[in-house]
């Protein structure tokens, strides 16, 4: 088993054909040169020293580069080591020493490195690692595409962070292939002729996971954009034909406030949300405006990606993930606080069972003592699944805000402060309080041209919530901060 198999696989007739095409330089490779770049690179790593078992750390942005080192490890026996491009310096100490990389492919210069990642690695530039693949004898041991275990760690990506430190979390080729087996039955077929934006970070999982393979698996096209630009999209949308978009609710939000260029979305075959919880207005408003459904997944990387797809449904509203797949391929559960499990209807913790879940987090065992029980992975995600056996998210249980211990969720609070024609959209979380230890503060982006005031909001949701419900305090904003996903950032919001 090997991420490159399916590269490898491919009819001679499909090697000319373009695979990726990168939007912000105008760089493309061809299926062909794919093959042979992975196969240099590959061998130019080898010449490095690296071999089955390395792990080869990759901190760069979305584009060939990283597709490069990515699959010409893999395609050795090497690790793969995803790291958020966005990681400052003084990060990449904790994931050299965390993974145990012995390589780094880095965007930063290295003078700006700490010395304890370049005493423990060697630092790679990927332009000049490409001159350098370029020199590389691809010899016989070079083509021979490595054999992996299934249940070895083939992958290491780390959490955005929710904790005090990043979580590190190991995948196998076994974790892949039933995540695969889990996409082919549920996904929406593609083909040779689809073509795929991709602006997601492919450090994250969905792109390196799902889309970069899946383009491949399907002789499909991918254009790759290094970070959301909804100018850039809409003008790629419409110069080269593209049928799949895939991003997380704000990017939707943002291209629907664009009314004059809905037009050029309406050829769209498949959008997919993922990340977050897609509110059923998005819904609503995007197959007003394109004409087709806004579909939704659910799934982390703990679980390798997507295990419940609503495709070629339509939302039954805010959190509707879809149906639950069969338990063959992976088995959802919704547990109470000990984690016993819930009937149906009941809301709880959302939890996952199955094949394409980790073994557990990176060295961490008090971690998954608290994470992993009886086979089950804990999202830290709350929702039901329906009588008819749909799952529905409805918050997310470490957000939940704890007032003098009655639990507040922020969904709830939002979902009314939204509801005001003057309320374009509104951030709930917890605030430190004195006196009950945690407060609603809601933080609101207005309406183009409204002006609310705290008291006005405080009086409307006082007549739609619960005492301890209503926000103490609330805040104006011109825009909310984001992490490198497009979610909303809690923390950040939560500091201010």
């Amino acid at each position: 088993m090997n991420y490159c198999g399916d590269l490898f696989s491919l009819p001679e007739s499909l090697l000319a054909k373009r695979a990726f095409f990168e939007i912000d330089t105008g760089r493309s490779l061809t299926f062909g040169e794919l093959r042979s770049s992975v196969l240099r690179w590959s061998a130019a790593l080898r010449a490095r020293g690296i071999g089955p078992g390395n792990s080869v750390a990759i901190h760069l942005h979305n584009g060939i580069d990283f597709i490069l080192a990515h699959m010409a490890a893999q395609h050795l026996g090497a690790i793969s080591c995803l790291l958020d491009p966005l990681a400052q310096p003084k990060s990449l100490p904790y994931f050299v020493e965390k993974t145990r990389a012995t390589l780094l492919f880095t965007h930063l210069p290295e003078d700006s490195l700490p010395d304890a990642v370049r005493s423990a690695a060697a630092v790679v530039d990927p332009r000049a690692f490409e001159r350098e693949a370029d020199d590389a004898p691809v010899d016989a041991s070079s083509q021979g595409m490595h054999s992996w275990n299934p249940d070895t760690t083939c992958y290491i990506y780390f959490t955005s962070g929710t904790t005090s430190a990043p979580k590190g979390v190991p995948l196998t080729q076994a974790n892949h292939a039933n995540f695969f087996r889990i996409a082919d039955k549920y996904w929406q077929p593609s083909g040779e002729n689809s073509k795929h934006i991709g602006f997601v970070p492919f450090s994250h999982g969905f792109g390196s996971v799902f889309l970069i393979p899946w383009t491949i698996r399907t002789r499909s096209e991918l254009h790759i954009l290094r970070s959301f630009h909804p100018a850039k999209v809409l003008d790629t949308v419409s110069a080269v034909g593209i049928t799949h978009i895939y991003g997380v609710p704000s990017h939707y939000q943002q291209l629907l406030r664009l009314p004059e260029n809905h037009a050029r979305l309406a050829g769209i075959e498949m959008a997919f949300c993922a990340a977050a919880k897609l509110d059923i207005g998005t819904c609503e408003e995007w197959e007003k405006a394109t004409g087709t459904l806004l579909h939704e997944g659910y799934g982390l990387i703990e679980t390798t990606g997507g295990t419940v797809w609503r495709v070629h449904q339509k939302s039954r509203g805010t959190g509707h993930m879809g149906e639950c797949p069969d338990t063959s391929l992976i088995e959802i559960g919704i547990l109470d606080e000990d984690g016993n499990r819930l009937e149906r209807g009941s809301e709880g913790e959302i939890a996952v069972r199955g094949k394409s879940v980790t073994s557990g987090y990176l060295d961490m065992p008090e971690e998954n003592a608290r994470t992993f029980h009886d086979g089950w992975f804990r999202t830290g995600d709350k929702g039901y699944v329906s009588e008819d056996g749909h799952l529905f998210m409805t918050g997310r249980i470490k957000d939940i805000i704890n007032i003098a211990g009655i639990k507040i969720s922020p969904f709830e609070v939002e979902s009314v402060l939204n509801e005001h024609p003057e309320v374009s959209e509104a951030v709930v979380v917890s605030s430190e309080d004195p006196l009950y230890g945690e407060v609603v503060k809601a933080f609101v982006v207005a309406v183009p041209g409204r002006a609310p005031t705290e008291r006005e909001l405080v009086k409307y949701a006082s007549q739609h919530l619960i005492n301890f419900q209503v926000p103490k305090r609330i805040e104006f904003v011109e825009s909310f901060p984001l992490n490198n996903m497009g979610k909303v950032d809690r923390k950040a919001l939560r500091t201010r």
